[in-house]
This record gives structure tokens, C-alpha cells and sequence, in this order.
């Protein structure tokens, strides 16, 4: 298991420096920022576990970095942050918590204090990410467009996804608190289901139409599934509908930065380089050698490659 990675921003590099150490001593990774540009480019390589930040700092300071990450970067709420200041009194606590800070510590710094708080806050995260952990399973499924709908042996919904609440409507399905649907079709779907749960067949497949719509149902049975108490899973899918990646899955699946994974993005779809760069604000020269790093993880050579790669997988997203 790898040692917690804690990015601490402090301007001061002797300070900077001695913090590290400590925290280096105690068994932690740590990333030295010297202010909040820098910072925010070591955020786009690598997700720390907490964040040590100093209030007063040359440029942006720290609350203006917080209220920018809780904003620009919401997929980083969840990592606790943490102030620096040598400003102690209320108004400087009540401020810094109005900000949105986790935790509130003075210089001089004890360090013995530094590492029990560290230490109680990552153990705090860890309790809550236990506690939401299926929470974060049915989550993951919800940014799916296939349809999944999870089965318990005695065929009750466990779970229905968007995607699957919103093609079970086209189909004429009703999910709640048994998947059924009408006519012929809701016969052939209960009699799938049924062989699915009985373990006579490993997968079996059917088309449901609904005047000129139609949509695939494919079912399976499997033994250790996203949630504990689900034996079954339908996918419901439409053939018309094709949706790409949203730069967050990028990120996870290929170990992307936001910018690479943005680059990504938007080459999937069929924007040039140049429109690449104009979309991002950035040169053509950039964009060609994030292109060159996103090719490096995901394992394609040429942009059509990419494309071809992102459009197959079947998630959503979102604007920037």
C-alpha cells in the first residue's frame, strides 16, 4: 500500500522544506508547492490525500485557492484541506471555516499536533468512503448510457441506473419492484429473467420495439457483482444513441491529466489540433504534446485510433 500523498503550498522554503521533512519522517509522500500556481500544476499531474496551504502567499492566496478548487475542481472536494497561518485569532478561524477549509492550524507549527491531525483526518476520510462505498458503486453506474438494471435472486430491482430508467420508458418497461413489461415482448422478458436467475443460461438476448424504437435487453448472471446482494444484471442499450466519455472516466480509466484528458475529449469529437488549441487557449504546440502523452496511455498512435477507442465506450458527458 502507498504511503498518503499530502501536497503542502508554503511560500516560505524553509518552512516548506522543514514540513516535509517532518511529514517524511512520519511516512508520508509530500509535494512542495511554492505558491498557488505552482499548486494548481501539480494538481493536474497527481490527486493528493490532503492539502497543507498557507493563507498568505505572493499572488493568489489561500482562500482565493480554495474557493477556485471547490469551483473549478469539485472532483477534489472530497480531499481534506487544511490552512496555515500565523494569524490565529476568531475572525481568522471563522473566516478560513466560512472558506471552506477542513481544518485550521498556527505557526509555529507543532508538529506533533501537524501529524495527529493529518493522521485523524485521512483516517476520517477513509471511514466515510467505507460508509459511501456502495453509494460510490451505484454512482459509477449512473454515468453509464447502457441501461443496467442489477437483480437479486428473487428478481427485485436492486438497482436501475439513469440510462436504464430512461430506455425502460421507451420500451415500455415498468423496474419497480420487478422488472415487467406488456404483450408479448413482457412475456419474453420475464421468461429471460427467469433463465437468467435459474442459472440455466449464461447470458441470453432479446429486441423489445415500441413503434420505431427499439431497445436491446441483455441479460446475465454473475457471482461477485458491483453490490453484494445483486445475482443478476440486465443491460438495456439503444442502437441509435451514442454518447461519449466524460473528462472525469477519462481521467480514471487512463490515468489522464484534466488537460489531457480535455484534449482527449474534444478530439473524439473531430476537432482539429488547431481547434483544439483555440478551444483550450492554449498553443497548437501544447496541444500536440498532451496528445502525444494521452496516445502514450491509452495505447493509440494515430488520432482516429483515439476516437474510435473514447466513442466505443459507453459513458456520458458534461460541459466544462
Amino acid at each position: 500500500m502507498s504511503a498518503p500523498l499530502i501536497l503542502c503550498i508554503e511560500d516560505e522554503p524553509s518552512l516548506r522544506d522543514d514540513i516535509a521533512a517532518e511529514l517524511g519522517e512520519a511516512g508520508y509522500e509530500v509535494i512542495q508547492a511554492a505558491d498557488a500556481r505552482d499548486a494548481l500544476e501539480r494538481l493536474d499531474d497527481r490527486r493528493p490525500d490532503l492539502i497543507l496551504c498557507d493563507i498568505v502567499m505572493p499572488g493568489m492566496n489561500g482562500r482565493a485557492l480554495l474557493a477556485h478548487l471547490r469551483s473549478a475542481r469539485p472532483e477534489l472536494n472530497g480531499i481534506p484541506f487544511v490552512f496555515l497561518t500565523a494569524l490565529s485569532s476568531r475572525e481568522q478561524m471563522i473566516e478560513g471555516r466560512r472558506a471552506g477549509a477542513d481544518d485550521y492550524l498556527t505557526k509555529p507549527i507543532d508538529y506533533d499536533l501537524l501529524r495527529a491531525m493529518i493522521a485523524a483526518r485521512l483516517d476520517q476520510v477513509a471511514r466515510l468512503r467505507s460508509a459511501g462505498g456502495r453509494e460510490a458503486e451505484t454512482d459509477a453506474l449512473d454515468r453509464l448510457t447502457v441501461g443496467v438494471v442489477l437483480l437479486d435472486a428473487e428478481g427485485s430491482v436492486r438497482h436501475a441506473n439513469r440510462a436504464a430508467r430512461d430506455l425502460a420508458r421507451v420500451a415500455g418497461i415498468t423496474l419497480e419492484p420487478r422488472v415487467a413489461g406488456t404483450g408479448e415482448g413482457g412475456r419474453r422478458l420475464t421468461a429471460l429473467i427467469a433463465r437468467i436467475l435459474s442459472g440455466s443460461e449464461g447470458g441470453a438476448a432479446l429486441w423489445l420495439e415500441d413503434h420505431a424504437r427499439r431497445v436491446m435487453v441483455l441479460g446475465r448472471p454473475f457471482g461477485a457483482g458491483p453490490t453484494r446482494d445483486a445475482v443478476a444484471m440486465l443491460t438495456l442499450s439503444d442502437p441509435d444513441r451514442q454518447e461519449a466519455l466524460d473528462p472525469a472516466v477519462l481521467r480514471q480509466l487512463f490515468d489522464l491529466t484534466p488537460t489531457e484528458a480535455n484534449v482527449a475529449r474534444l478530439v473524439a469529437e473531430g476537432l482539429r489540433r488547431d481547434q483544439v488549441a483555440a478551444r483550450l487557449g492554449v498553443s497548437p504546440n501544447t496541444v500536440a504534446f498532451h496528445l502525444r502523452n494521452v496516445f502514450d496511455k491509452t495505447g493509440t498512435r494515430r488520432q482516429a485510433d483515439l476516437m474510435a477507442l473514447i466513442l466505443s465506450m459507453p459513458m456520458t458527458w458534461s460541459d466544462p
